[in-house]
């Protein structure tokens, strides 16, 4: 028996020619989708702001600081890099110019025992705690109480620091401070 005949050339795919209108049409689409992506990297590096340096604040409790009614401390405040980021209010605050997220550190070094627990305060106005951490009153005659964690802060939001004793308790200068980053 003899195996049927197929149809000449049946199963061998034929050559496709393409027209010069395809050929341009093809050379087109990829031609202008390496001009977008070219066009959106250098849009990107020529519009893209960022800070020549990371924003950094950092106060350290003054030698002379007498804390308001409040309890609210005077700090001398480095500000790196926070142009259009940060802000001191005078010596005792902090207002943020960009909304974002920030580090927020802070520091208290006591040089004798207190009678009771000393407390450090970050408060953002109007008077809204931010964040509290308590040392204890007895054991070492020098003791250190600190915190650090990010928040996110809104533009104009105004923060302070406070501590419920005595100055006379507290270690000045670099041993008692607070500060932020932008992250």
């Amino acid at each position: 028996m003899e195996a049927p005949k197929l149809l000449e050339n049946g199963n061998i795919p034929q050559k496709r020619k393409f027209t010069s209108h395809q050929v341009a049409f093809y050379t087109l689409i990829f031609v202008l989708i390496i001009i977008s992506a070219m066009v959106s990297v250098v849009f990107c590096l020529l519009h893209h702001k960022q800070a020549p340096g990371l924003c950094w604040a950092h106060g350290f409790l003054k030698e002379s600081s007498t804390p308001n009614t409040r309890g609210t401390m005077s700090w001398e405040w480095n500000l790196e890099h926070c142009d259009g980021f940060v802000q001191k209010d005078h010596d005792q605050y902090l207002i943020i110019k960009q909304s974002g997220n920030y580090f927020i550190y802070a520091q208290v070094n006591r040089k004798q025992i207190a009678q009771e627990s000393f407390t450090l305060m970050l408060w953002k106005e109007p008077k809204i705690l931010l964040n509290k951490v308590v040392g204890p009153n007895m054991g070492d005659e020098k003791g250190t109480v600190n915190f650090g964690r990010p928040f996110f802060l809104q533009k104009g939001d105004k923060l302070y620091c406070q501590g419920n004793n005595s100055l006379n308790y507290t270690l000045a200068g670099n041993q008692t401070y607070w500060g932020l980053y932008k992250i």
